[in-house]
């Protein structure tokens, strides 16, 4: 047996070759063939930086693939028929990098070239080599067939182009893994391998004469074969075959036996920097007040981005199902959390801005409800370029209303609307509940900050925080700028959804973009004189509530739930939405008299204390989760 080669990591790697294993790494399949305790030297989420580094140190000497689309022993069949052979003791995927990529070697058996270009005549004129493109490009959109034997995947679309390292085929490749080598194949090559074995076995010359002599009365049999439907090997790319396999994980990843349930599941889309994400964080810990950490189990459904787990309990279990329905196409995925759901058996399950979530409810809903209650929470509309609503209250509710047992909202304006909108009669509106969600107790108060600032001449400070995106209209703040250049406006956040066309090397030298913050007490408070907010549509804000909280005066937008906590008595709310100057005209009012500001944000911080109380937020959800909507 030929020992295989060590990486020398004392020799600088060529930053080509670098370059192409960057392009090539699959962090979730290299995962998968190691050791817990390699993996866990590893970190929790590694990225492709540290499985490169690692795959250089020492894992190309273990043999471990790190790439999908290399098969060694494809690999060693193609370069014999050119003559070559991969040196003793060199490792074949740094071979391939070097010598079979210059010679354009294909390595996987996953990828056709001829058929590639055949399909897709647009890449004819590209300008790099066609697998190539493949590696870096067609293997995270469903749209480029690789090769006779289909997608290799569900038909998915690419989720998160920023994390789009691995292959949408991945999940199809790990399938069985336990019953195959990783490091040499699996069970998705093999199926390919058959089904390329089986078409050599029907193009034979006697089956073609046998094929023209049928077509003699049947001329169609020599159509050519449709391209956006190509030859499927079942079951190695069908969903399906997927399903009780993945069902498994998920219940392994949540810490079940096969009897065991859990009482009530929480379905999130991720958990980034948005207010929903801290309202589920808020549910979860009342459902585990009421039941105990067992009792609660957080999924979440559309993205593998949980940004902020100190949001929810840290006993409280919490899955990302997104690893598993990579890949899938709808209704797959749909079908796949139907499942999920079924098994865990959970009393109830509950829906908080959750995407897959909805669309389950939506279709499947009458199903769902015949095992488990269903409750909601709805926050606001979104609103399209032309001030039409469109989001979760409008389509999703409407074909989930009849499933569900409750629908929270956090402001009464919501509520009302929804209730007008549909024209609900009293037994249904009953199941809408408006409930305020409780402020965390934390010691900053800063009230009378702006009197004291205007009283020592200090310059003239907003603070404003949020998404970087279309709802939260930064354009306005870049307006009254413009309009008012003694105010210096520190913006905190970051853009999130990124349909707000934002230069930052463009903006009034008045505005200081400060970055993303760990939590509201943790920023300067007593360096800014206002909280200033400009969304276009809203519920009740986190932000705005944490600024009342503070003590800070406040300027905002009167949208959605707005009005429920910032009032000409409390503060300074502006009608007139889309004008900045009417947002100038705020500030000067608030300018005007120093000391009222400071007894109109005292008000503010003394209500919003004595309404958004956690006990009763608690009280409320227990009664929820023990009784249904008949509470």
């Amino acid at each position: 047996m030929r020992k295989r080669q060590k990486t020398d990591r004392s020799r600088p790697v060529d930053p080509v070759v670098l370059e192409r294993l960057r392009w090539c790494a699959h962090p979730r399949l290299y995962l998968a063939q190691l050791t817990e305790s390699e993996r866990a030297g590893l970190g929790d989420d590694p990225g492709v930086d540290a499985v490169v580094e690692h795959y250089l140190d020492r894992g190309g000497e273990a043999g471990p693939r790190i790439c999908a689309l290399f098969n060694p022993e494809w690999y060693a069949e193609r370069l014999a028929e050119l003559g070559l052979a991969v040196p003793d003791g060199e490792v074949p995927f740094l071979h391939w990098l070097t010598v079979g990529w210059e010679r354009k070697v294909v390595p996987t058996p996953l990828f056709d070239p001829a058929w590639y270009l055949e399909h897709h005549p647009a890449l004819r004129s590209h300008p790099r080599w066609v697998f190539h493109h493949y590696l870096t490009r067609g293997c995270y959109q469903p749209q480029w067939v690789p090769s006779p034997a289909g997608r290799h995947h569900g038909g998915a679309p690419d989720d998160d182009a920023a994390r789009r390292q691995d292959p949408l085929f991945l999940p199809e490749l790990l399938h069985l893994a336990d019953e195959h080598d990783l490091r040499r194949t699996s069970w998705l090559e093999e199926g390919v391998l058959a089904l390329l074995d089986k078409r050599r076995r029907i193009e034979t010359d006697e089956l073609r004469e046998q094929i023209a002599k049928a077509a003699e009365l049947e001329p169609r049999i020599h159509a050519a074969m449709r391209a956006e439907l190509p030859t499927i090997a079942p079951p190695h790319a069908h969903p399906g075959g997927r399903m009780v396999d993945e069902v498994t994980a998920a219940r392994a990843s949540l810490g079940l036996g096969t009897e065991d349930t859990i009482d009530t599941i929480v379905l999130v889309p991720h958990c980034r920097m948005s207010g929903s994400a801290r309202v589920a964080g808020l549910f979860t810990d009342a459902a585990r007040a009421a039941g105990g950490a067992d009792s609660v189990a957080v999924i979440a459904t559309d993205l593998p981005a949980f940004e902020r787990p100190e949001l929810f309990p840290d006993d409280v279990r919490v899955f990302d199902l997104t690893r598993h329905i990579a890949g899938m196409a709808q209704p797959a995925r749909r079908d796949l959390l139907h499942d999920l759901l079924r098994g865990l058996r959970p009393r109830q399950v509950v829906l908080i801005n959750s995407l897959l979530g909805w669309q389950l409810v939506s279709e499947l809903g009458d199903q769902l409800a015949e095992v488990m209650d269903v409750g909601a929470y709805l926050f606001t509309w979104e609103l399209d370029e032309h001030g039409h609503p469109y989001g979760y209250p409008v389509g999703p509710f409407q074909h989930s209303f009849e499933h569900l047992s409750w629908v929270l909202f956090d402001s009464e304006r919501m509520r009302s609307e929804l209730v007008d909108r549909y024209l609900m009669h009293e037994e249904a509106s009953r199941r809408l509940i408006f409930l305020r969600n409780p402020l965390a107790e934390w010691s900053v108060d800063v009230t009378g900050v702006f009197e004291r600032r205007r009283a020592a001449g200090l310059p003239l400070r907003a603070l404003w925080a949020g998404r970087f995106d279309r709802q939260k209209r930064f354009d306005l703040v870049v307006e009254i700028a413009r309009m008012r250049p003694d105010l210096e406006i520190c913006a905190w956040g970051k853009p999130v959804l990124r349909d707000l066309d934002l230069d930052p090397a463009d903006l009034p030298p008045n505005i200081r973009l400060m970055g993303v913050y760990d939590g509201f007490d943790q920023l300067p408070l007593d360096e800014v004189d206002f909280l200033l907010y400009t969304s276009g549509w809203d519920g009740i804000p986190n932000v705005v509530l944490e600024g009342a909280q503070s003590g800070l005066p406040i300027v905002a937008s009167a949208v959605g739930g707005v009005p429920e906590v910032v009032t000409p008595e409390t503060g300074y709310p502006v009608a007139d939405t889309d004008e900045p100057a009417a947002y100038v005209a705020a500030i000067e009012r608030l300018l005007a008299d120093p000391a009222a500001a400071t007894r109109r944000s005292a008000l503010l911080r003394e209500q919003v204390h004595e309404l958004f109380d956690p006990d009763a937020y608690r009280s409320t959800i227990a009664g929820l989760l023990e009784h249904g909507g008949a509470s």
